[in-house]
């Protein structure tokens, strides 16, 4: 690596590629506005957008909602737990769709990592991208913040070798211990990245670096292992250090405490007003090297003058010795013992992931003016509560709630929140309550856990198969024209008419083809594009399919298209739908 490269962070599809799957870990809870009104879109390559006007925004709407009904159960976010209830969301739907998960199920913990992978089908063809970086799921951090990562793409092989798993070193273990501790639903989702990253071999030159609360894997080892000199340290956060908890990480690490070196800034500097760079306690007297961050320092070349965003980065930058190039660690680890753990008696709470990779970059290094008066700020001491981690989910039938508390004593409430405004209040015995509840369009959208004065606030997860969850509306789209957008994007989707708002709203009064061609003077022509165009849909729906078959929950969904085109084809009139009807009824019996 010669140097940072300046890019932008909204994730996109590759030439050709759409998305199989997605996982998601953040700090901070992820912003609802953020994910459907840029991520989502951007993602999922979406061809309409969202707009003040009205027939704009309900073809976006309907793309939207019914890209994310195809990935159902296959976008996962996974972060620590909301301790309040938040203000109610712009678009509370969308957690039926994404799956929101917390860490705490079998004892306290923070998920302080930011790790993004997307699984992508291009032809016959699999690809998965890795994003390790800084950025958690929130408007602030897209908009008001420079971020730090990388970013690598793996081709897929056709099965897991022991070699492949052995390569990626310390990320499938953290990976692991992040959906035992997110519960057994996670877990399920997240071993899925596990089988698709032993099916490809690490990066060469790329060394993860990770922290598991309560256990003996901590960052340190890896940089310990490299025996540095010096480390150059840059991080918005400092954590509250004492003269023990110092001296333990300097052990752990190999890097004797006056050749640590932070980087930090003084209270004239522009990022000192931004709340965001903390130092909590001050390292003056305890031999760390304090060097001055210049206002004007910057990142890279593409780095413009005037950048009012502050660094959210979590940089390390070690010098070893014979080494004419450096080791840098991007990372989500901001410098504390919460994210590093400090010797034995101090282990690290937080999950944390970071990359380590070679490079002549020593923008860090260069910076060694003393840095007298640091910025401060006050430690906050707010503790851990006692309601530590709450789930809630629904197949269908059943809502089952579950909460785990450090307190046995006091008795622990939930308050499940539903799309017309319903609520229903239940009292937990051991842990676990539950709930009937059979209606499809009044589905539960969140459960507040209560204990005393405490809250955990949770999204329900929509166990639901394709079949029944098909049955909630779609949203934010007129109830009157929902039939007809599932129809448009189903079709869209095996290769017929592009959905526009002629096609939807009728604007040209003429007759909609039933595949793909436009009208034509001659009906006998018309008739003959139409089965073309029909049996077209059928032919790419039969390709999926066949695609699908290695993969147990995507083949349930080509399926259930290929039983909703059927259904879709029987409701026209004409000999093209009554053939391509036909075909695809036997095409089903045979693949049922």
């Amino acid at each position: 690596m010669s140097g940072p490269e300046w890019s932008e962070i909204l994730p996109a599809p590759p030439a050709g590629g759409t998305l199989s799957e997605a996982w998601f870990t953040t700090f901070e809870q992820p912003e609802a506005s953020l994910l459907v009104e840029h991520l989502l879109p951007s993602l999922l390559g979406l061809g309409h957008s969202l707009s003040h006007e009205l027939e704009e925004r309900t073809l976006f709407f309907g793309e939207l909602g019914t890209a994310l009904e195809r990935l159902h159960g296959r976008i996962t976010v996974v972060s620590s737990p909301a301790q309040a209830a938040g203000q109610a969301p712009q678009y509370p739907w969308l957690w039926r769709y994404v799956s929101r998960f917390t860490v705490g199920v079998e004892s306290s913990a923070t998920q302080h990592a930011k790790l993004w992978a997307f699984h992508w089908r291009i032809g016959d063809s699999e690809q998965l991208d890795l994003c390790v970086s800084s950025t958690n799921l929130t408007a602030s951090a897209f908009k008001k913040q420079l971020q730090a990562g990388w970013k690598g793409s793996l081709d897929l092989g056709d099965r897991v070798t022991k070699k492949a798993w052995q390569s990626w070193g310390e990320l499938i273990p953290f990976l692991e211990a992040l959906g035992t501790s997110a519960g057994a639903h996670a877990k399920e989702r997240i071993d899925r990245l596990i089988q698709l990253l032993a099916r490809a071999e690490c990066p060469e030159g790329i060394t993860f670096v990770a922290s598991i609360p309560g256990s003996n894997k901590r960052g340190t080892q890896a940089l310990k292992r490299l025996a540095p000199s010096a480390i150059h340290i840059l991080t918005p956060t400092v954590g509250d250090w004492t003269k023990d908890t110092l001296t333990a990480w300097s052990k752990d690490v190999g890097v004797a405490a006056d050749k640590i070196h932070l980087k930090w800034l003084d209270a004239h500097h522009p990022w000192a007003h931004q709340n965001g760079w903390a130092l909590k306690t001050v390292l003056l007297g305890k031999r760390v090297q304090l060097n001055q961050l210049p206002s004007a320092a910057r990142f890279s070349d593409e780095h413009a003058d005037g950048d009012e965003r502050w660094s959210h980065a979590k940089l390390y930058l070690l010098k070893i010795p014979g080494r004419q190039k450096r080791q840098l660690l991007v990372t989500s680890a901001n410098w504390s013992p919460s994210a590093w753990g400090a010797g034995k008696d101090e282990p690290a709470r937080n999950f944390e992931l970071g990359v380590l990779l070679e490079t002549d970059w020593k923008m860090l290094e260069d910076l060694k003016d003393t840095l007298s008066t640091p910025f401060c700020v006050e430690r906050d001491r707010t503790g851990d509560g006692n309601l530590q981690w709450a789930e809630a989910s629904w197949d269908g039938e059943q809502i089952k709630l579950c909460a785990r508390s450090s307190d046995d004593s006091t008795a622990v409430s939930a308050t499940v929140s539903f799309g017309n405004g319903t609520k229903k209040h239940l009292s937990l015995v051991g842990g676990l309550a539950a709930l009937s509840w059979k209606k499809p369009d009044v589905p539960p959208l969140t459960a507040l856990f209560s204990q005393g004065a405490e809250t955990l606030e949770v999204s329900v997860i929509d166990l639901r198969p394709p079949k029944e969850f098909s049955k909630t509306p779609l949203p934010e789209v007129d109830p009157s024209i929902v039939a007809a957008l599932r129809d448009a994007f189903l079709l869209q989707q095996y290769g017929g008419l592009v959905v526009d708002i002629e096609s939807i709203f009728g604007r040209s009064g003429a007759r909609l083809p039933v595949g793909g061609a436009p009208p034509a003077a001659d009906y006998s022509v018309q008739a003959w594009l139409d089965a073309r165009a029909a049996f077209g849909v059928v032919d790419s729906w039969q390709s999926a399919l066949d695609k699908a078959k290695s993969d147990p929950m995507l083949l349930e969904r080509v399926r259930l298209d290929g039983r909703d085109l059927f259904a879709l084809y029987r409701r026209r009139e004409g000999p093209a739908p009554d053939l391509a009807a036909e075909e695809l009824g036997w095409r089903l019996g045979e693949n049922a």
